[in-house]
């Protein structure tokens, strides 16, 4: 037999029903034929209850008129047709009856497996409690998997795990929320009620209450709608995550010095809170230290770092601690979390202020045409040449590695588009101070070095697999000063290498032979013949793309080399590593050097053999 569940009623929403307009009929004619049809088919099996109850009456008052006959002065039924026609009518009616609460019944359980389905379907838990607190026996698949545990007969607190302090509380919105005529509305207490469901892996349930009233405006039941909430809020907070790194950046790029110094202090923290032997009682400064020290990363927006240093302060407060080894273990788990996320901070904020920033102090920003022209007034008040190489080097000159940081965006930004991985660039050699004045066309080309190596060089993923290396690339720049046995003065050597495919010399010659068949290049060995990739107009590339096949890039290389007075080659080994080997003058004075004539041979323009 169907069960009868009373009628639920929103009354947070209203209905209101406006004419049909031209714009509006689509959308209009399809919502009303669906409520039509779902109409149509509620009346249709109420006319069936109707009618059964109706033939019902019907022949039960055809047996009473019979019997009551002779009551009202007429003879009782005796002509056996007459009672044969009696019996019939009514065996037809009771079988026609019985046929209609039949269809009726059917339907009513298609209907109620089919909401089953609907409701089970939708990932949801559904359950609902009563006055007493005690959960129903009608609810979704999904509460098993949600609230871990099947609702039907316990408390609905037992289900949603209410602390044993909070008990009280949730029995006395309860009661008044099953309370007729109170003041608050069902909306107003259910702010007070549990609004998510403590999952024992961590899962973000929220709850959610719907009520269910009987005649007019009593409370008769309360429907708990649980939902899975936690991919949908992990997404929220990497949005969060994300503007509040939006937030630390612009900070501190307004608020460098501030943010070096507070670094600063952070590693004088670390180095003071490895002492041996600390002792809780003598331990104030170094509290007193953390808590300003808390104040001010978060001053900067970094949450990470902030809540590791708020957890380690209230850590070594705690009454918990008992003695000077619990005080100083708890200290060291909290100095390696510190620095841990200290690390991470470097990292993500390398590009903004610098390799070593939070060893150089206070910095302030100058324009370099200032420090260029306060230059040339030494040079004109005769200033010792070695105290102006001095100024230079330590003023206007930076570390050589630090004007490769635009080269390592782009390679990585690079690799993501032409689906390779690359690891962060590997830094070698003695990281010189250098003068980019004279060098900013030269560090400018190097653009092409890197889309070479991306796209020449670095292997897919799956290919680097297949010959035995890490899916992500190496790449590495070396940069120091020499002198050299063929040259005089001191050069700037930079080297740029990865662990790519190499240079392919067959490769080399079949596009060499395509252009110019009957070129020197037919002499030359695999080691000069690879120097080629230096020629106007020479690619391997059969059409062009976006990073390379025009053929002109790596000669833009050598030709700002050259303009410099220097010298450029390549060294590959196929299938395993690429470097371009670069000398540069290393000048440290503003007038550019007369170029080297002795044994560099004069640059020359060969004609354009192939544009791709």
């Amino acid at each position: 037999m169907a069960e009868k569940w009373p009628v639920m009623r929103d009354t947070s929403s209203t209905q209101s029903v406006q004419a049909a307009t031209p714009e509006t009929v689509g959308e209009y004619s399809q919502d009303a034929l669906a409520s039509q049809a779902v109409l149509t088919e509620a009346a249709r099996q109420v006319d069936i209850i109707h009618t059964s109850l109706a033939g019902m009456t019907a022949i039960v008052m055809m047996l009473l008129i019979a019997v009551a006959l002779p009551l009202i002065g007429y003879p009782p039924v005796k002509q056996p047709w007459a009672f044969a026609i009696m019996v019939l009518t009514s065996f037809c009616g009771i079988g026609g009856l019985y046929y209609m609460n039949y269809r009726v019944h059917k339907h009513v359980s298609q209907q109620a497996r089919l909401t089953e389905v609907l409701v089970n379907s939708l990932g949801q838990g559904f359950l609902s409690f009563d006055r007493e607190g005690t959960c129903g026996e009608v609810y979704s698949q999904a509460c098993i998997d949600l609230l871990e545990t099947a609702p039907v007969g316990k408390h609905i607190q037992d289900v949603l795990r209410t602390p044993e302090g909070q008990r009280g509380d949730f029995k006395d919105w309860m009661e008044i929320l099953f309370m007729p005529n109170h003041a608050l509305g069902f909306d107003d207490v259910i702010k007070f009620m549990p609004q998510f469901f403590p999952h024992k892996q961590d899962r973000r349930i929220s709850l959610m209450y719907k009520p269910i009233y009987v005649r007019g405006s009593e409370l008769f039941q309360v429907v708990v709608i649980a939902t899975d909430q936690t991919e949908e809020y992990a997404a929220q907070q990497r949005v969060k995550q994300q503007q509040n790194f939006a937030e630390m950046i612009c900070r501190i790029f307004k608020e460098r010095n501030q943010f070096r110094t507070t670094l600063t202090h952070l590693r004088e923290f670390l180095d003071s809170a490895e002492q041996p032997n600390i002792k809780r009682a003598e331990a104030a400064p170094l509290l007193r230290s953390m808590h300003t020290l808390k104040a001010a990363v978060k001053h900067f927006h970094l949450a990470e770092l902030g809540d590791i240093v708020h957890k380690l302060e209230n850590d070594l407060r705690s009454d918990q601690i008992k003695s000077d080894e619990m005080f100083q273990q708890a200290l060291r788990v909290g100095c390696r979390q510190i620095a841990e996320a200290l690390t991470k901070v470097k990292s993500e904020v390398r590009d903004l202020v610098g390799q070593d920033y939070e060893w150089r102090g206070n910095m302030h920003e100058v324009e370099e045409s200032a420090i260029l022209d306060f230059v040339r007034e030494m040079h004109a008040r005769k200033t010792d040449p070695e105290v102006i190489r001095r100024f230079l080097s330590t003023i206007a000159a930076v570390p050589a590695n630090d004007c490769f940081r635009a080269f390592e965006r782009e390679l990585h930004d690079l690799a993501g588009i032409m689906g390779k991985q690359a690891k962060p660039i590997r830094f070698t050699g003695t990281n010189p101070r250098v003068l980019t004045q004279s060098i900013q066309h030269f560090l400018f080309s190097l653009t092409h070095v890197c889309r070479n190596i991306v796209d020449h060089g670095i292997e897919a993923p799956i290919t680097r697999m297949a010959r035995g290396k890490d899916p992500a690339g190496q790449i590495s720049i070396h940069t120091e000063v020499v002198t050299r046995d063929d040259q005089p003065g001191e050069w700037l050597h930079v080297i740029i290498g990865d662990d790519g495919a190499g240079i392919d010399p067959s490769r080399v010659r079949a596009r060499l032979a395509s252009i110019d068949p009957e070129g020197a290049w037919r002499t030359e060995d695999d080691q000069k013949v690879i120097q080629r990739i230096f020629n106007w107009g020479f690619s391997t590339r059969d059409s062009v793309t976006e990073l390379s096949g025009h053929g002109v890039g790596m000669e833009a290389v050598e030709r700002e080399v050259k303009l410099l007075g220097g010298t450029i080659a390549v060294q590959s080994e196929l299938y395993k590593a690429t470097r371009f080997d670069m000398y540069v003058p290393y000048v440290l004075e503003l007038e550019k050097p007369a170029k080297p004539t002795a044994v560099l041979p004069k640059p020359v323009r060969e004609e354009p053999m192939h544009r791709a």
